[in-house]
């Protein structure tokens, strides 16, 4: 099943990290790698169940469940096509100091997951690290 992880420690308590990161609908306001983001149902701040639809670039409009909502430590969201689920983990670590450990992973699964990965990983990869590089930004890294 392709997937792809990918992390980094950033001087900022897991609270500021979480503050950036689960404001879903601002994440273009830092990160290159969406140019929307939109709540289109369930509650606004996120939770379970929690609707979204997102446009990347030179990538289809994909509309995304969170799944797994753990504040302030951890949300997944699960994005389906014909053949593939596509989750997407955002995780938040306290570290000494007042610090985090943030990863970001990403997984397909599915019968055409190997197809569709084989197709797009590079560009998901990009993506993810454009994300990650983003938000340490935002959070003065």
């Amino acid at each position: 099943m392709p997937n792809y992880s990918t992390s980094a420690e950033i001087d900022a308590s897991p609270e500021a990290v979480w503050a950036v990161l689960s404001d879903v609908e601002h994440m273009p306001d830092w990160t290159s790698s969406m140019t929307s983001v939109s709540i289109i149902d369930g509650p606004n701040p996120p939770d379970v169940g929690t609707q979204v639809r997102i446009e990347q670039p030179r990538m289809p409009l994909a509309v995304w469940l969170i799944d797994e909502w753990d504040a302030p430590r951890h949300f997944a969201w699960i994005s389906e096509a014909p053949g593939v689920t596509t989750q997407a983990e955002h995780l938040v670590e306290p570290l000494p100091g007042g610090r985090s450990r943030v990863t970001l992973a990403i997984t397909q699964t599915g019968g055409l997951a190997w197809l569709l990965g084989g197709l797009t990983m590079g560009r998901t990869r990009q993506y993810v690290d454009t994300e990650l590089a983003g938000l340490r930004a935002r959070l003065g890294q």
